[in-house]
């Protein structure tokens, strides 16, 4: 194919595999997919469920963003792994696959993004997935990415959900199925039973046959280049890469507004400031930012089954680690087979809220620090997140070198009632290990600890120890208005020949987490393509 071709996508992510893909299923399109990271995602920790935990700790694909010093946070900077690998964060996450609220996508719409109510997007949502449960209507049953709940809960896990049902939150069949998304259950992960189910694995290593697909690893784009107000190409080390019809930026929603700025599209007097031609003033490019923060309840437990008795350092661990290997290679279910958690909760904290506020995920293991590893006696963790937060942070250009990392200003908490928030779970999470039968598993409170007892207190651990459940998004938002850096064909305005598809083009964050979203701009947007021709 060389170095032209009709449609260029950039970034291998979660969204761009999907473009890539779908768009040269059509074999008179040809695609050039350039990648920044390696072509690693056979790895087998990519494809191994509880991998992820292996790279987070490793760092291994990560470019290492950190975020400025957050004054409600104690200062502290703040680490956002990404994945620069194909298949992006998507081949390095922790596989929740929740697709939120239908009033989330609801309220897209209400916010300018029209055509994006979940009316208009749940098509998508069915055509990229086969759910691997019972079969219904508001589920796919025939897409790549293979959806399913774990096929055994952890002891724990099961006292969990016992225990938030006695609580007060309704028990889920399925939490994707479109209703509300309040209550507690299973949590459902893109795994085949053994493997990550991502899209580099499910849609674009089947395309990369296509003789009109061309994917190339390795491959720093610096900047796009534009005849006059139309995008023609991108500049990278190894040369220019020419696009007859139109390219995407699937970057992610750090790289895609850097690389926008980078470009001459931003706020035109900073641009100007680091002498970078201006093509199109659009000042929202950057702004907008927007992600989850968690806290943790960490408790140390009796011998229940939790990953921390499987591979602490004591006798017995090597045939331990055995049976873990073969209850994943002969049914698909232990440890290996679960990604971030085991079951998810979603609770309302505020009398006469609309609807849930508050996330909750069950892991069945315990740490404070996932680089220094598991602790050694057994321990369980729940995560809890507001979930839509009202804080706003913005993205800035650092300097003109496409190599220096962005300035990451995420201003967490900023917002009064993010706080709020955040203590009603506080709350709800000692609540519901105080409930049977998950409180007769609790031995200790480490995290907050027993001494944390009111709302100051509450508030001093979170602000200590909460951080990113690496959620970024927001960054080149879709909309109707003319301050919206794209219009809802996912368009850049103010040029010709520039699409977005990846998590920046969010108006409002989803309620979970955000992987499934992304993957659904991504059917859209080669939707899109295919019908504008």
């Amino acid at each position: 194919m060389g170095s032209e071709a009709d449609v260029i996508v950039v970034g291998g992510g979660s969204a761009g595999c999907i473009v890539a893909a779908r768009l040269s299923e059509d074999p008179a399109t040809r695609v050039l997919l350039l990648e920044a990271g390696p072509r690693e995602d056979r790895d087998p920790w990519i494809r191994l469920p509880l991998g992820y935990g292996k790279l987070f700790g490793s760092g291994r694909y990560d470019p290492r963003f950190m975020t400025e010093p957050q004054p409600q946070l104690d200062g502290r900077r703040i680490h956002w792994p990404r994945g620069r690998v194909l298949g992006g964060s998507g081949s390095v996450n922790g596989l929740v696959f929740l697709r939120g609220s239908p009033h989330d996508y609801d309220r897209w719409a209400q916010a300018g993004a029209r055509g994006w109510s979940y009316e208009d997007v749940a098509p998508a949502f069915r055509r990229m997935e086969t759910w691997l449960g019972e079969p219904s209507a508001a589920r796919g049953s025939d897409g790549p990415i293979r959806v399913g709940a774990p096929r055994r809960l952890a002891p724990a896990a099961r006292a969990f959900v016992d225990s938030a049902a006695a609580a007060g939150l309704p028990r889920h069949r399925d939490v994707n199925d479109g209703g509300p998304i309040e209550g507690v259950g299973p949590v459902q992960l893109n795994v085949d039973g053994r493997w990550r189910s991502s899209s580099a694995r499910m849609y674009l290593r089947p395309a990369m046959s296509r003789p009109n697909l061309e994917v190339r690893t390795g491959i720093h784009v610096h900047r796009l280049v534009f005849e006059g107000r139309r995008a023609v190409g991108v500049a990278t080390a190894e040369g220019e890469f020419r696009a007859r019809r139109c390219i995407v930026l699937s970057a992610g929603a750090i790289e895609t507004p850097k690389l926008l700025m980078l470009s001459g599209i931003g706020d035109g007097a900073a641009l100007q400031g680091f002498g970078i031609p201006v093509v199109a003033h659009s000042p929202d490019v950057g702004r907008n930012l927007q992600d989850h923060l968690i806290a943790k309840f960490i408790w140390r437990t009796k011998p229940c089954g939790t990953l921390n008795e499987i591979m602490a350092p004591r006798p017995g661990g090597h045939l331990r680690k055995v049976a873990m290997g073969l209850d994943w290679a002969l049914r698909g279910s232990g440890p290996l087979a679960i990604g971030a958690g085991e079951a998810t909760g979603f609770a309302r904290v505020t009398p006469g809220a609309e609807e849930a506020e508050l996330q909750l995920l069950f892991v069945n293991f315990s740490t404070f620090d996932y680089a220094q590893g598991l602790h050694h006696e057994p321990g369980v963790m729940l995560n809890y997140g507001q979930c839509r937060p009202d804080s706003r942070g913005w993205l800035a250009l650092r300097s003109p070198d496409p190599a220096d990392p962005p300035v990451i200003q995420p201003n967490y908490l900023d917002h009064p009632n993010d706080m709020r928030v955040m203590l009603g779970g506080a709350h709800l999470c000692r609540r519901i290990g105080a409930t049977g039968p998950l409180r007769d598993l609790i031995l200790e409170e480490l995290r907050p600890g027993p001494e944390a007892r009111d709302d100051a207190a509450y508030m001093a651990s979170i602000r200590a120890t909460a951080s990113t459940v690496f959620h970024p998004c927001g960054t080149a938002r879709m909309g109707g208005d003319e301050r919206a850096v794209l219009d809802p064909g996912l368009r850049v305005r103010g040029v010709e020949g520039l699409r977005v598809a990846d998590a920046s083009v969010f108006p409002l964050i989803p309620s979970p987490n955000i992987q499934p979203a992304a993957l659904m701009v991504g059917e859209r947007c080669a939707e899109f393509i295919r019908r504008d021709g």
